[in-house]
């Protein structure tokens, strides 16, 4: 059965723009085009699609309204915003109703990735031993309380740097760990930072974001309690592959929008660990007697004995939230680059290859040591992988310089 998609847009051309450019993907895509957020309510009435592509500026209506319904009433559609509409301000509005958000002029391939992304990881979170490990866990964790209250704060006329670091610095834990990043080698600053408000100054908005979102999270698994199970190296790990994948996508000529996505994904791609140690601890208990046993890597240990991943958790968190899409695909396939629906250098492959770095960081510098973990095959496939030395050289020459 085709996948059903609804493009809402009022600019004809552009709806022929799209046409053609999707068309390879017809056999499998049933594509609808209407003009209006109206005409959108009315076509999703008559048929929810899976995916919603739509324009945010319309004239005469309201697309925020729009969008606003479309979350209430059809909950499991994918909403990707694709606008040519760039006022910041008005773009933090609709922030959590979109789980993709593409600029105008797009890029046919960009496009037809976003798109397979979102059927890819619909599939993802449909799956039945997904759902059955989920049911198991009797309280997922909500979204960081000091998080939502940035959103609102940013989400108002008024939000400034200055305003966001005195929100920070109300919290001394979450201000030690921006300091700490912002001092770090990995930003090469040439003399220390003691201000939080400085330091949202440097890192910008959506990094401190990203960093209040995943310590926030990370903080609500300060009970666990297993032997072997660090907190305080989960956290070091996540910031180091954070860090890389921010470095990596710099490197590779990303926009700033892209290196900070790279960044948060990296912060949150291994968050299903802290699901399974502290909601199925026998479980992960086994996991690690078995990947001892096996000597198997934890993913293959997690198969066997849960039938899903840390990696399928977490993305599942990470959907419940409303984050977007190219955040739950590098959770989710960081370990499974087969998966990513383009061969491209996208944020999963970026995390993948960040988190290979971080596993290797005291012999990164080493080329003659193989890294292991590392997805030779698919990067070959996506003609990334003659650049991988340089990255390698660019990542361990900034841990080492601070370390």
């Amino acid at each position: 059965m085709p996948k059903t998609i609804l493009f809402v847009d009022e600019e004809p051309l552009i709806q022929k723009a799209l046409q053609r450019a999707l068309h390879n993907g017809q056999q499998e895509w049933h594509m609808r085009f209407v003009s209006s957020p109206q005409e959108g309510l009315a076509a999703m009435a008559e048929q929810a699609a899976e995916v919603l592509v739509t324009e945010v500026a319309f004239t005469g209506q309201n697309g925020l309204e729009f969008l606003i319904a479309v979350r209430k009433r059809y909950p499991q559609t994918a909403r990707i915003i694709l606008s040519g509409y760039v006022d910041r301000d008005i773009l933090l509005k609709f922030s959590d109703l979109a789980h993709q958000f593409i600029s105008k002029p797009a890029e046919a391939e960009e496009l037809k990735a976003a798109i397979g992304r979102a059927f890819m990881i619909k599939e993802l979170l449909a799956q039945d031993a997904l759902k059955q490990v989920a049911a198991r866990i009797k309280a997922l964790p909500s979204l960081p309380s000091l998080y939502q209250e940035l959103v609102r704060l940013l989400r108002s006329e008024e939000a400034s740097v200055q305003q966001v670091g005195e929100l920070i610095a109300k919290d001394m834990g979450m201000s030690a760990k921006l300091l700490k990043l912002v001092n770090s080698s990995y930003f090469g600053l040439p003399q220390q930072v003691t201000s939080p408000a400085k330091a949202v100054a440097l890192l910008g908005l959506d990094l401190t974001g990203a960093m209040v979102l995943a310590s926030g999270a990370f903080e609500q698994f300060n009970a666990i309690r297993i032997k072997g199970f660090s907190l305080a190296q989960m956290w070091d790990h996540a910031m180091a592959v954070a860090a890389l994948s921010k470095i990596i996508a710099a490197e590779a000529g990303f926009g700033r929008g892209k290196v900070d996505a790279a960044f948060m994904a990296g912060l949150l791609h291994d968050i299903g660990k802290l699901l399974i140690a502290a909601h199925l601890t026998d479980s992960f208990v086994s996991i690690i007697q078995h990947m001892q046993a096996k000597a198997c890597a934890m993913v293959a240990a997690e198969r066997e004995i849960l039938g899903t991943t840390h990696a399928a958790l977490g993305a599942y968190l990470l959907g419940l939230w409303g984050l977007p899409d190219r955040i739950i695909a590098a959770a989710a396939f960081h370990h499974d680059l087969s998966s990513e629906p383009v061969p491209e250098l996208s944020s999963t492959a970026i995390v993948h290859l960040a988190d290979v770095f971080a596993n290797a960081l005291f012999y990164l510098s080493d080329s003659r040591q193989p890294l292991e973990g590392l997805d030779t095959a698919w990067l070959e496939r996506s003609g990334i992988v003659d650049k991988i030395p340089a990255w390698r050289v660019l990542c361990a020459d900034r841990f080492q310089n601070g370390h």
